[in-house]
């Protein structure tokens, strides 16, 4: 599961990590991105656009159904409808610092050691219902890696840089290999404030550690 992240890095990071052919979007960092807000994507052409967290399929009769779809497991991409077209054409990253999780009532705040950016696997599709075209996006998971898993069963997928290619172009059947956790221990999580649970918050204090004063971020 993976209900909220953060891409707090300024654009010039996104831009020397992804080194994309087009910026497509004005870009502001968020700390508390949240379904249905529009954040940055990296489509197949490295293009980075904005796009809606919630993926409406192109045949959908109303974009409602966004807000069921904004995971998709990895085990059953290919089974489901929603998922199954954008699978074979329409792959993307979404770039990302951090995310949340929750045990119980307490938020976590999750992220690599070294603070680094980095990329979840990701889907999208264009609907058109004969206005302004929507671009949409889900973030797939897995099952969660040891470090994670006392927090909640299933993490999303992080994609190492060198498998981005992998990702966007290699037949659908050859991408299982990719929906697994990183294998070093590499990320860490500590207890943050429930104001994150609230979309309208998106200040740098609600990723301070619970109980200590300081942050480096």
């Amino acid at each position: 599961m993976c209900g909220r992240y953060t891409l707090t890095k300024p654009i010039k990071t996104i831009e020397s990590h992804f080194k994309p052919a087009r910026i497509s979007l004005k870009y502001f960092p968020s700390f508390n991105i949240a379904p249905s807000q529009i954040s940055a994507v990296v489509t197949q052409k490295f293009e980075v656009m904005g796009m809606k967290w919630g993926l409406v399929p192109s045949w959908a009769q109303n974009n409602e159904i966004g807000n069921k779809l904004i995971n998709a497991r990895s085990e059953t991409l290919n089974e489901k409808p929603s998922f199954r077209d954008s699978l074979e054409n329409q792959r993307c990253l979404v770039p990302a610092d951090g995310f949340i999780e929750w045990k119980g009532k307490k938020p976590y705040y999750i992220r690599f050691k070294d603070h680094r950016l980095f990329a979840f696997a990701g889907l999208w599709s264009t609907w058109d219902s004969g206005e302004k075209p929507l671009h949409s996006y889900t973030i797939i998971t897995t099952e969660a890696d040891k470090t994670l898993y006392s927090l909640h069963s299933r993490m999303p997928v992080i994609l190492h840089p060198e498998n981005y290619e992998k990702w966007f172009f290699n037949d659908s059947n050859s991408l299982t290999s990719l929906f697994t956790a990183p294998k070093k221990q590499e990320l860490e999580y500590f207890e943050i404030s429930t104001a994150i649970n609230f979309p309208k918050n998106n200040e740098f204090n609600l990723l301070q550690p619970s109980r200590q004063k300081s942050f480096t971020f």
